[in-house]
């Protein structure tokens, strides 16, 4: 999802870090009572949550796209019913599923701004959260160029920081999100935080398969993108690289398990001296992505 400086939203989670059991018990509820989130009161009994808590599980079932609202009602795309559905991972069981939700929301720059600047422009592998809160605003200011409170910038920054950080301190947020098990965001006690681009040897070969998939088929006309541009971004979109917090060692480790395990999707060439991943013979569909790796299938 490319940046539009015109369409950014912050705050909108209403300072909750997204909780293990909200996507289903969210996509559930919508799936049977597509006007649940219209009527506040019946979604609290519902979802046996406070109003704040309601609208923050609305929210994050937009981010990650597994529901669609339009006028007060939801509807479950297809990329939930692959993700969430009755084939899918309904449960977040299968560690790569929390890899595909976290890419999700952190190449989300409409609905999840603060968390696409982060993991896609925020370069300082070592910060204390001022440092990152000035760089938010930074980012606002100067290129977004747009208005946005303190209040609001702090709660992204603060909240994505409960969300990803692994602490020792064990907190409700962070015993409760599944995205503190991705260790991309630590905490260095005394120091602040760090967000280290590594090789990350555990990092599932198929979350890189459905972020590149997706890539590609945002723009179908695309038949290469540069090894620097998956690293690093440039372009206004998410970047694969950073958004996993890979190295380049690492980015090329995981691109050769993609390419041994899913023949014929990819292809590395040098292009006049410029390295690229290039769009195989076979790509396939960022949604049978999906459904092939829950029903086991490879190739």
């Amino acid at each position: 999802m490319k940046l539009n400086r015109k369409q950014t939203v912050f705050g909108r989670h209403e300072t909750f870090p997204l909780r293990y059991a909200w996507l289903t018990k969210g996509f559930d509820a919508v799936r049977q009572k597509p006007d649940i989130f219209d009527n506040p009161e019946r979604a609290m009994v519902e979802l046996g949550v406070g109003r704040n808590m309601v609208n923050a599980i609305q929210y994050w079932l937009q981010v990650t796209r597994v529901i669609a609202f339009s006028e007060g009602r939801g509807e479950v795309t297809a990329l939930g019913d692959a993700l969430l559905g009755p084939q899918g991972d309904r449960y977040l069981e299968d560690e790569a599923t929390l890899w595909v939700i976290h890419w999700l929301i952190a190449s989300n720059a409409t609905l999840a701004t603060g968390f696409f600047w982060f993991f896609n422009r925020f370069a300082m592998p070592r910060f204390r959260e001022p440092e990152m809160r000035q760089g938010l605003t930074e980012f606002v200011d100067q290129e977004l160029q747009v208005s946005r409170s303190q209040s609001t910038l702090k709660s992204d920054c603060s909240t994505l920081l409960r969300m990803y950080a692994t602490t020792t301190g064990q907190s409700e947020d962070h015993l409760d999100s599944p995205m503190t098990q991705l260790q991309l965001v630590e905490i260095e006690e005394g120091r602040g935080f760090r967000s280290l681009r590594t090789v990350r040897p555990f990092l599932p070969p198929i979350a890189l398969h459905f972020a590149l998939a997706q890539r590609f088929a945002e723009d179908s006309q695309q038949v290469a993108l540069p090894v620097r541009v998956v690293l690093y971004g440039g372009d206004d979109r998410a970047s694969v690289g950073a958004a996993f917090r890979l190295s380049e060692e690492g980015l090329m480790a995981t691109m050769s398990h993609v390419m041994a395990r899913y023949p014929h999707q990819y292809e590395l060439r040098d292009t006049a001296g410029v390295h690229q991943i290039y769009r195989g013979s076979e790509i396939k569909d960022p949604l049978d992505v999906l459904r092939l790796h829950y029903q086991g299938v490879t190739a």
